[in-house]
């Protein structure tokens, strides 16, 4: 239990540190340039680490891989969503109002950051809930 619930918050912590840098060296260096505060995602690779040595003696039953499971299916499944959404809507974008014929690689970045962004908070925030709720929790009810 408590790795899965370290695991949510560490997600939106690393998250969180992603964002705030962002919009604080945006001003200062610009957006393109600030775009590399986004490496904190990096972070996120220390995960394995936490569940292998630091959580190893915990165990998890059938209700902790549940909630992972659902978790993180309707996570990536709203994010996968976006990227595919907002790559749709940016091809229309530069196909109507510029005249270009494809999207270029400045712009490819954010719509796969964005789902990337979406879908871990939607499983980090899914997955608390359903530690919230308890037994009682399931997918139909969200």
């Amino acid at each position: 239990m408590y790795r899965n619930i370290f695991t949510a918050w560490y997600c939106l912590g690393v998250l969180a540190l992603c964002l705030v840098s962002f919009f604080v060296l945006v001003p200062l260096i610009g957006p393109d340039r600030a775009r590399g505060s986004f490496g904190f995602m990096g972070l996120l690779g220390l995960l394995p680490f936490f569940w292998f040595v630091v959580f190893r003696k915990e165990k998890n039953d059938e209700r902790d891989i549940s909630f992972l499971q659902k978790s993180l299916s309707l996570g990536f499944t709203f994010g996968l969503a976006m990227i595919f959404y907002l790559n749709g809507l940016f091809d229309i974008i530069f196909r109507f109002y510029i005249g270009s014929d494809s999207v270029p690689l400045e712009i490819f970045w954010l719509p796969s950051l964005c789902g990337f962004i979406i879908s871990l908070i939607t499983s980090s925030v899914m997955l608390l809930l359903f530690y919230y709720k308890g037994e009682h929790a399931k997918v139909e009810d969200y």
